[in-house]
This record gives structure tokens, C-alpha cells and sequence, in this order.
């Protein structure tokens, strides 16, 4: 990457949180970005179950890690969720995370977190909650309990549901908005993984698409999808890297750092400001679809060239598989506002952009897009290549989250059904005096029970606020 991009200003500024080791080691990526004054481009942090997990980071700011001090969590999400919703401790030790650490002005957050059954896996839910409730659902209740003062209690409970909607449409203007990194795992992990993971990424799908949530987009980035292109790598990139974890971490916080930059330079007849990269990434609601197209420049020799670059980008996906914005029954997922970034080498001239004008009208016909197509170019020192980025968000999954992981685990099923497991047995030794095996059958654990959740029958109108559900 040029320093052109590594120490220039972003054009958004965010918060990165990583959860877990996963996603605490891309934020750790991000967190290597320093400006031309030496300091640290986003507001970096990691929570992790353990103090032990935190200290492979390099770059995150030692006061910036969180530890949820309980030893791990043992690759299972079901139970730390129940752990972080009851122990007294670690609830405390998260809501001072969530509202203390990320106090960062106004700015947007991304949660990085691997679904992989670890510590990322249930904090990154439990996080995203609690997020939304500190930082946005006061804004609601504020708005409510104007419009209440205003019109009455009495106008408020003939149109409830009219005055509830009207609320969250003017408080969700100052959301302070979620971004969701999510990683989904190799299919050699197993087929508890594939299940957990198949599960958790449906919580986070559900929140992604909940109107009355923060959440304004996820991607799943595939780590299938990543151990296949860095095996397929020539070997010197490879030996640039430890493994393909790297590979892949490098690769997610390059792609948005670099589109994060360039809307900041300008300096073109055809530029993608700040505010248009806010408005594609931080409107509306769905998966985020990023792809990626970079070739020499020596192999493009025409405007029309540089088109065909985005038309291939537009065709696929630089973090995951394919998605498919139709399906079998013909029915269309509906696109919102579109990205159309190139990044042009100075060593070679295309003219005054009319090749992503080309591509703006290419794109109509590959796309169903129902918002605004946001475009430009700059000309800086590239390494000698052409980089072309398109970005957009759709109420779309990779294909291998949406059917393969289901595919996978019932694949495992099946191979496990056709093999005949062995038991092992150990050899009895006769002798006259025997130990009474069945005295220890009696010994057992019992299950603590549930918390029973109270309801409150009669509550002042403040009280009802804080339980309202938003939604409509």
C-alpha cells in the first residue's frame, strides 16, 4: 500500500472493535494506520474472555484491551451467553466496555468477530445490544417524551403506535450507527462449528434486518474463501505471510481503509466525496457486498478496459463467496445505493472518466438498484496498477452462509452415519476383594434453575418507555 493511502485522513472516521481473537487480530490491522502526524487513524479496541488472548496484539493500545477475566469460554456460545447475561462480574465488565471504552464522540463503529464458536461469537451479539440500547434507544425515549409533553398523554395513548414510529424516524437520524464484520469458519472445523455458526450468523442476520436496530450493515467474509486464494498465491506473497489468517485479515482491513482514503482525496473531474461514501455505507439496512478488481496497468489499454474492471468486480465478492440477488422463485433482491471507485496509476492516462460513466450505465443492467450510484476516480501512485473497488447493500447472503453451511453439516452427518465406531473396553482383573462400581451411580448435578423475568403490571408513562418495542 502507498502513503498515499497510509497516511492520508479518512474520510469517515470509526470505531474498530474486535471481539475475540478473530476480531481482535483484524482490528489489530487497522489499528497499524497512523496519519501524517504520527497518530493512530481509527479509534482502535479488543475484548477478549481472557487477559492470556490479548497479549499476541501488536498495535491496539494496551489500555484499549478489555479482559472479561473468566478463562475462556471453551469454543461454546450457547453457554457464554448465558454467562454473560449472569454473571454479575462480566455483565459489569462488558456494560463498562460498551460504555465507557466506545464512548467515541458520534462516530460509527464495525464489531469484528470470527463465528468460529469462540469468545467473538456471543460477545459480538450480547455487544451489539448493549450498544443499542446506551447509545440510541435514549435517543427514541427522548424524542417520545417530547412529543408526549407536546400533545399529551391523552393523544399519546389514542395513537401509540403512530406517535412510536414517528420517534424512531427523527431520533435514528442521530443513531450512532453498527457496522458487522462476522467471519465465518472453514469447513475442515467440524460440524459443531458449521451448526454454531449457522445458528449465531441467523442472530446477526436478524438484527441486520430489525429496522428499530443500529446494526446499518454486515458482511460475512469467508475464511474458506480466503485458504483457497492464499493457497492459489505465488510463493513469494507467501512468504510475505505467516498463514492465511493473515492473508485474510490484511486483505479486510486494506480493502476498507483504502476506500475510506481515496473518497478523501479527490482531485478528479469525477469524484466520490465523504458524504457519498457515509450515505452508501451508513443508509439503509442489508449485507455488504465489497469486491475488488487490480491488474497491472501495462495490461489495460483502453478507456473501455478499465470499464470491463468494474464489470467483473460487480459479478463478485473480494471477502466471500457468490451471492445471488435472484432467486429460484424470480424474485429480486433489492439493491441499495452503489460504489464505483477506481484508483488510477499517474503513469498512464484514461482521460477525464468516462470509462466509470460506462460503467454507471453497465451496471443498471447487472444490478437492480433502487437508490443512488455514487462514482469517481483518482490519479495517484498506485504501485503501477489499477485498482477498481464497487461496493453495495442488498438483503443478500453469500451463498455458502445462506445453503452451504447446511450442506456441509449434513454432509458431515452423512459421512458419520456410514462409519461403524469402535468402543473401547478395558480388561477386568479377578480378585476376591471388588469395587462396588454401582455405589458412585447415584452421584449427580443438579441444574441451578432459570431466572424467572418479572413483569411489572402497572408503570408511569417513564417506566413503559424503557420497554417499549419500536418496531413497525
Amino acid at each position: 500500500m502507498t502513503k498515499i493511502f497510509t497516511l492520508n485522513q479518512p474520510s469517515i472516521d470509526m470505531t474498530m472493535v474486535g471481539f475475540g481473537q478473530a476480531g481482535s487480530r483484524i482490528v489489530d490491522e487497522f489499528a497499524k494506520f497512523q496519519t501524517a502526524e504520527g497518530k493512530q487513524t481509527y479509534h482502535c479496541f479488543a475484548l477478549n474472555s481472557n487477559d492470556g488472548d490479548l497479549k499476541g496484539l501488536k498495535f491496539i493500545d494496551p489500555r484499549n484491551r478489555v479482559s472479561l477475566q473468566l478463562g475462556g469460554l471453551g469454543k461454546n456460545p450457547e453457554k457464554a451467553m448465558k454467562i454473560l447475561t449472569t454473571d454479575v462480574t462480566a455483565k459489569e465488565r462488558m456494560a463498562q466496555f460498551i460504555t465507557k471504552k466506545l464512548d467515541t464522540d458520534n462516530h460509527p463503529v464495525i464489531f469484528f468477530a470470527g463465528l468460529g464458536g469462540g469468545t467473538g461469537t456471543a460477545t459480538i451479539l450480547q455487544a451489539i445490544k448493549d450498544f443499542h440500547n446506551h447509545y440510541n434507544k435514549p435517543k427514541i425515549e427522548q424524542v417520545l417524551k417530547a412529543m408526549i409533553t407536546k400533545f399529551g398523554e391523552d393523544k399519546y395513548r389514542e395513537k401509540k403506535n403512530e406517535f412510536n414510529q414517528r420517534a424512531f424516524q427523527i431520533a435514528s437520524e442521530n443513531f450512532r450507527k453498527i457496522g458487522v464484520v462476522a467471519c465465518i469458519p472453514l469447513r475442515k472445523d467440524g460440524p459443531d462449528v458449521l451448526r454454531q455458526v449457522n445458528k449465531f450468523a441467523q442472530k446477526i442476520w436478524d438484527l441486520a434486518n430489525d429496522v428499530t436496530k443500529s446494526v446499518a450493515w454486515v458482511t460475512f467474509p469467508d475464511n474458506q474463501f480466503f485458504y483457497e486464494q492464499f493457497a492459489n498465491l505465488p510463493q513469494n506473497k507467501k512468504n510475505e505471510l505467516d498463514n492465511f489468517r493473515d492473508y485474510a485479515n490484511k486483505e479486510i482491513s486494506n480493502t476498507i481503509h483504502r476506500i475510506n482514503v481515496a473518497a478523501n482525496i479527490g482531485g478528479t473531474s469525477l469524484v466520490l466525496d465523504s458524504q457519498d461514501l457515509k450515505r452508501a455505507w451508513w443508509e439503509h439496512q442489508g449485507c455488504l457486498i465489497i469486491s475488488k478488481q487490480e491488474v497491472p496497468v501495462s495490461m489495460l489499454n483502453t478507456k473501455a478496459d478499465v470499464t470491463k474492471l468494474f464489470k467483473t468486480a460487480l459479478s463478485k465478492s473480494h471477502i466471500h463467496g457468490d451471492v445471488n440477488l435472484v432467486n429460484k422463485q424470480g424474485e429480486v433482491s433489492q439493491v441499495h445505493h452503489v460504489g464505483l471507485l477506481a484508483i488510477m496509476d499517474r503513469s498512464k492516462n484514461f482521460g477525464n472518466g468516462s470509462f466509470i460513466e460506462n460503467a454507471v450505465e453497465d451496471l443498471h443492467e447487472i444490478l437492480p438498484v433502487s437508490g443512488t450510484v455514487f462514482s469517481g476516480y483518482i490519479e495517484e501512485n498506485n504501485n503501477e496498477n489499477v485498482t477498481v473497488f464497487t461496493f453495495y447493500k442488498a438483503k443478500v447472503l453469500p451463498e455458502r452462509l445462506e445453503k452451504g453451511l447446511v450442506e456441509e453439516y449434513e454432509q458431515y452427518v452423512k459421512e458419520n452415519k456410514e462409519l461403524n465406531f469402535t468402543t473401547a473396553t478395558i480388561r477386568t482383573i479377578t480378585e476376591k476383594t471388588k469395587i462396588d462400581i454401582d455405589a458412585f451411580a447415584d452421584i449427580g448435578i443438579d441444574l441451578l434453575p432459570e431466572e424467572q423475568e418479572k413483569a411489572n403490571t402497572e408503570q408511569s408513562i417513564e417506566d413503559q418507555l424503557k420497554g417499549f418495542d419500536f418496531s413497525f
